[in-house]
């Protein structure tokens, strides 16, 4: 475990960037989790494509327009404590590396066609339980055909406050989406 500012402690383990058959070299990014209160009534989309996330008005769980989003992150309740929760957006293949998972990118590949439920993340036990720790990773193979390795390197707040989620996201492109042939 290396220590980090603020005293989370991510695993050292390294990862290894060879590609899956019929995929470019990985691209390297960050993503994140980040709610808003509730009161604004906003949800947060993650397309794992690029890291890059959106919020469009909070719809119960429900999105208008995913626009290549994997990730949703709503809030469920606005009790005020811990009321945003996270899952896989429908019709896309994403599920949970365990944080004592081989780091490749074939490895991500079949978790995640393990999908992934609805997940309240201020919930440490259920999040422990399912394997969402520091250390594990979401895995997807995007609408485009790629394989991303979302890691889990900070997680911050807990059972009465939202949590809030960063790390770095390796993405092996399609090598036919990158003008390769496979």
């Amino acid at each position: 475990m290396t220590p980090r500012p603020g005293g989370i402690t991510t695993p050292s383990a390294a990862i290894d960037l060879t590609p899956p058959d019929g995929h470019g070299p990985a691209r390297k990014a960050a993503w994140g989790l980040a709610p808003a209160p509730c009161t604004q009534h906003e949800q947060q989309l993650v397309d794992l494509d690029t890291g890059e996330s959106r919020v469009e008005r909070e719809g119960n769980g429900a999105v208008a327009n995913p626009g290549g989003a994997e990730l949703l992150y709503w809030p469920d309740t606005c009790t005020g404590i811990g009321d945003y929760v996270l899952r896989a957006l429908p019709n896309t293949r994403v599920g949970l590396l365990r944080a004592d998972a081989p780091r490749t990118a074939e490895a991500c590949k079949a978790a995640a066609g393990t999908g992934f439920a609805a997940l309240p993340l201020s919930e440490g036990r259920d999040t422990k339980e399912r394997g969402f720790t520091v250390g594990a990773a979401v895995c997807a193979v995007t609408a485009d055909g790629a394989v991303a390795m979302a890691l889990i390197d900070h997680m911050s707040g807990g059972a009465t406050t939202d949590v809030s989620v960063s790390g770095n996201l390796y993405v092996w492109p399609q090598a036919s989406n990158q003008g390769l042939v496979p």
